[in-house]
């Protein structure tokens, strides 16, 4: 890896005025949430990016590769899907999120909304922004989304906002909490789902993605149980043993 960045974005099309970004994030919500919307939309691949300067990484499925950053969008939806699978290392966030907003400023995009997941949030049932001025007043002042209280954002996410303040740009980050000891999180991931639905009213059935949710979080909930369960048997054990050391037996 080298501290030189650069990006080559490959589209079929222009992207629609509104952008929707998702970059890798805990419990993996903004990519699955972004994910569920490209296929219940029906949206087509219409671009992908290609990077120099970072750890390659090619992700496949049912043993067909595909590009880890791609683009997806529809004729009749105002919406443009931008969604990679690639980490991007804090020191080449920066440059990461100055090649993609000069992209976004070539191509007259008006509006970016960004998924994100906070492993720290106090309340695991909400969603939270980060946004600018006119993006709260053009998509936040009739949900029911409250603003992030303090802290700050990092990685590609921060770039972007950044950046973005000093444009006219409408950016917003959406972000939900997740549970930071599972690798999946789906009720995140329905979380985002649903509060993009609000902002820009997709539409989406999300029947199939609760009912993946409730049958995650029970098997998580199973797993925890039968962990805790081994720990008390364990700790059983030791006080036994203590118990038999002091009559002398091994």
């Amino acid at each position: 890896m080298t501290d030189e960045l650069t990006l080559e974005i490959d589209a079929d099309e222009p992207p629609e005025p509104t952008l929707v970004v998702a970059l890798p994030g805990p419990g993996m919500a903004g990519i699955s949430a972004t994910q569920y919307l490209i296929e219940r939309l029906g949206l087509a691949e219409t671009g992908h990016v290609q990077t120099a300067g970072l750890p390659a990484i090619t992700p496949y499925a049912d043993g067909r590769p595909y590009h880890h950053t791609r683009l997806f969008s529809e004729p009749s939806l105002e919406c443009t899907f931008l969604i990679s699978e690639l980490p991007i290392p804090l020191q080449l966030s920066e440059p990461f999120g100055r090649v993609l907003l000069d992209w976004i400023d070539e191509r007259a995009v008006e509006e970016v909304t960004l998924l994100t997941s906070i492993p720290s949030l106090d309340s695991a049932d909400a969603l939270c922004y980060v946004a600018s001025e006119d993006y709260r007043q053009r998509r936040l002042t009739d949900v029911e989304i409250s603003p992030l209280h303090g802290g700050f954002l990092t990685g590609s996410n921060a770039s972007l906002v950044a950046r973005a303040m000093d444009t006219s740009l409408r950016t917003g980050v959406i972000a939900t909490g997740v549970d930071p000891r599972i690798p999946l999180d789906a009720n995140a991931t329905l979380r985002l789902v649903e509060g993009l639905d609000l902002l820009y009213g997709f539409d989406v059935d999300t029947t199939q993605l609760r009912e993946f949710a409730d049958r995650t979080q029970q098997h998580y909930e199973g797993l925890a149980a039968q962990i805790e369960a081994h720990e008390e048997t364990r700790t059983a054990g030791r006080s036994r043993s203590r118990l038999t050391d002091d009559y002398g037996f091994m």
